[in-house]
């Protein structure tokens, strides 16, 4: 259904059973699969591409390059497709690097309220089949993100590094630009990840280190703290 407040362009392509909410907009060449719903106020820009059965939540935007999987779910005022944070520094200017690249989701793949998906330079960033992304999140350009990972709320990939299958990271965490976090990995709340890891890795802190030896360095800090308290 088709509400008679919402602009579909005559070259969209829509499947069966697809619904557009009011206030909603599907620009020219956009692909919705079968059973896709998208609610009030959600902007699908050109040639966006929704797999069947995905859900697009009330003001989110799907810009111009933007892929999607089946029975993916954007949740309510998600940004999917915005230009990536590149700049070079030229005779005291920031000069914009052109991001002409998109964002490629999975199928099954959930982002939350408010979270961000820049598009890719050259090549798309990437959500794998069945990933959770949190609200708040912020995916800059290039970012890979394996099948099947979870990224809680309030979190900050920089560009181009990666996260492999399997892991889960914990609340507002980040991790810098090309960092790595290999498979079935574990980076825990607000950690910091500056470098490629292994896989199987139990990372926390800032900057992220194997669990165990955080827990060391930080007893000794605390040990070195009342020693040198004048009250104890």
């Amino acid at each position: 259904m088709i509400d008679p407040q919402a602009v579909v362009h005559p070259s969209a392509k829509l499947g069966v059973h697809v619904e557009v909410g009011p206030f909603a907009v599907v620009e020219a060449e956009a692909r919705l699969g079968s059973g896709v719903k998208v609610a009030a106020q959600a902007f699908v820009g050109a040639g966006v591409e929704i797999g069947d059965h995905s859900q697009i939540g009330v003001g989110a935007v799907l810009l111009s390059g933007t892929h999607l999987g089946p029975r993916c779910f954007v949740e309510a005022g998600a940004v999917l497709g915005a230009s990536g944070f590149g700049f070079v520094f030229d005779q005291g200017e920031h000069v914009p690097i052109p991001q002409v690249s998109g964002v490629e989701l999975g199928a099954g793949v959930r982002v939350g309220a408010g979270s961000c998906i820049d598009r890719g330079t050259l090549e798309p960033t990437r959500v794998g089949d069945g990933a959770e992304i949190g609200a708040q999140v912020q995916l800059a350009h290039n970012v890979v993100i394996g099948e099947r990972s979870r990224i809680e709320h309030q979190s900050g990939l920089a560009g181009s590094s990666t996260v492999g299958s399997d892991c889960f990271m914990g609340l507002q965490k980040g991790m810098a630009g090309k960092a790595s976090l290999g498979d079935r990995s574990r980076l825990d709340v607000r950690g910091g990840l500056l470098r490629k890891t292994p896989p199987d890795s139990d990372l926390w802190g800032f900057p992220a280190r194997p669990r165990a030896e955080a827990m060391r360095a930080q007893a000794a800090l605390s040990l070195l703290a009342r020693s040198s308290d004048p009250q104890e």
